[in-house]
């Protein structure tokens, strides 16, 4: 067995010694996502409001003229 001058230096898995990507981000983008942003804290606000406002109660059914109600004239109570 023959041994170099040079220390031997472990090798780098492949994916380490490939270059390195590079992206483009363009200002299009980015106004895309600012708004996409905005989009979903609107979302996220109704959310919120719909959930502090509680539960809506039922509407009263209104009485028909021709309805075969035996309940007398005034207004109805819920």
């Amino acid at each position: 067995m023959t041994r170099s001058s040079e220390p031997r230096r472990p090798q780098l898995p492949r994916f380490c010694r490939r270059q390195p990507r590079h992206t483009l981000v363009t200002i299009t983008n980015l106004r895309y996502l600012h708004r996409l942003v905005w989009l979903l804290l609107l979302f996220q606000l109704t959310t919120v409001l719909l959930v502090l406002a509680g539960p809506v109660p039922p509407r009263p059914v209104p009485s028909q003229p021709n309805s075969t109600a035996t309940h007398g004239p005034g207004p109805l109570m819920p």
